[in-house]
């Protein structure tokens, strides 16, 4: 029963609840104040002509209701604080419907209106009493419990204990701490092992969240661990101001004031793959016709100034680690090894003359325009790397071959060769985690900014 339960999306199942009392307890404060109405004063239209709004009427208060955070778990910490924002969201949403009415050129009951402010505010919460008393009976009971692991046993781990222990209400239960240290001072809860036992505790002790509270532990290794446990259906929260370049995929919504992000495989949706697909076919088309009198040139002075092709052919890994030919102008001389890591100095002696201005101008890249009409490659995506170092990927880095290579990306916007690729997929794993068009189009536009100023090119 308990792996079951782990399958289950316990916050979604809370939300779904919490929709059905709403709508079950908005019908019955909507109809007990359409009879209350007719009982104290003279009948008002027909019950048809009020129903014929009800959709619209509810529709509208689960709007204003989303909008007020009702539907955010921080908000649904204290029962107080709760009934507070729903009186405030059923007058707001009344104000519409009233303003809605008014547009319609319908004249609905005023004491009606006025009637059914209260009995929403009564039965509203009266039906997220019962959810709340219903969850905390079921937790009490063991389900939906949420087991958390904690690694960094000192001063964070154990000041971001005391903060999750305010949520057992919500079911989140401590189990332990994890750490490379022996601490000092004592901790309120056991402290089961190393790092390196990661993924054995989280297995003996069902842990469903891990919290990660210590600021030392590098980016690479926290993501290493995530990639080793992702079979285990558990999350990881990133509880740490060094995470800022993973932090576009985080959820406060849970947790208040703890950002936290999900390793979860996202595969973006039909509609962004298919208009990214025609972008490149677009683009990559325009810019083969417009740059052909360039190509033409940079072909001629390659050849003046050294001996050798001027185009060359290179494999590179690509999406889901299918072998490719990339092609770029030659920058280097004909006899450099063809498969050696990139020159890290523009006073690189392997490159040629009329090499580091093609290398500083990004004209070398042109060539895999070509590679995007293939199919090959994408505008915006992680770069592709040679061969012989996607061999020395660990579990988390070979994430980045997830997704199409690109002409450009994250990691020549933020520093190109002022980051050395193999060092740097951070960058990679924010951009496949957070696949957007917005995001593409402004990668694009920052490279030609990029592109203009040489800024860490050679």
């Amino acid at each position: 029963m308990r792996n079951f339960l782990r399958l289950i999306d316990q916050q979604k199942i809370a939300l779904i609840c919490l929709f059905i009392s709403d709508l079950l307890f908005f019908i019955v404060s909507f109809l007990a104040a359409y009879y209350f109405r007719n009982f104290v004063a003279e009948p008002i239209q027909n019950l048809e002509i009020y129903l014929q709004a009800l959709p619209a009427a509810y529709l509208l208060l689960a709007v204003v209701f989303y909008f007020f955070g009702l539907y955010e778990q921080k908000i649904r910490l204290e029962g107080t604080g709760e009934m507070y924002a729903v009186l405030k969201a059923v007058l707001m949403a009344a104000v519409f419907f009233m303003a809605a009415s008014f547009l319609y050129k319908y004249d609905y009951s005023r004491g009606f209106i006025l009637v059914f402010i209260f009995s929403a505010v009564i039965f509203l919460n009266l039906g997220r009493l019962f959810v709340r008393l219903i969850r905390k009976a079921m937790i009490k009971r063991g389900f939906g419990v949420i087991n958390v692991l904690i690694i960094g046993a000192g001063k964070p781990g154990r000041k971001l204990a005391k903060q999750i222990e305010k949520y057992k209400n919500f079911g989140y239960s401590i189990i332990g701490f994890i750490d490379d240290i022996v601490q000092k001072e004592k901790t309120d809860y056991p402290i089961f092992g190393r790092l390196e036992m990661l993924k054995k505790i989280i297995q003996e002790k069902n842990i469903d969240v891990v919290f990660v509270s210590d600021p030392m532990t590098p980016g690479d290794k926290i993501l290493a661990f995530m990639a080793d446990c992702e079979d285990l259906n558990v999350k990881f929260k990133l509880v740490s101001g060094l995470y800022e370049i993973l932090a576009g995929n985080i959820d406060i919504s849970e947790l208040e004031g703890i950002p936290s992000m999900d390793i979860k495989k996202r595969k973006p949706n039909f509609i962004y793959r298919f208009i990214k697909r025609m972008l490149d076919l677009f683009l990559s088309g325009i810019g083969l016709v417009l740059f052909s009198p360039v190509w033409l040139l940079i072909i001629i002075l390659i050849k003046i100034s050294s001996k050798g092709r001027a185009l060359f052919k290179q494999e590179r890994v690509g999406k889901n680690g299918k072998i490719f030919k990339m092609y770029k102008f030659r920058t280097m001389h004909e006899d450099s090894n063809l498969y050696q890591e990139a020159p890290k100095s523009p006073d690189d002696i392997r490159i040629t003359r009329i090499g580091g201005f093609l290398r500083r101008t990004s004209l070398d890249e042109l060539p895999q325009l070509i590679n995007i009409l293939n199919g090959e490659m994408s505008l915006v995506g992680p770069r592709p790397e040679m061969p012989f170092i996607v061999k020395t990927y660990t579990k988390w880095q070979m994430k980045r071959l997830e997704v199409k290579p690109g002409l450009t990306g994250l990691w020549q916007i933020l520093g190109r060769k002022d980051l050395p690729l193999h060092e740097n997929i951070e960058y990679d794993f924010y951009y496949i985690q957070n696949q957007s068009l917005l995001l593409d189009l402004v990668i694009m536009v920052k490279t030609i900014w990029t592109v203009i100023t040489g800024k860490g090119a050679f």
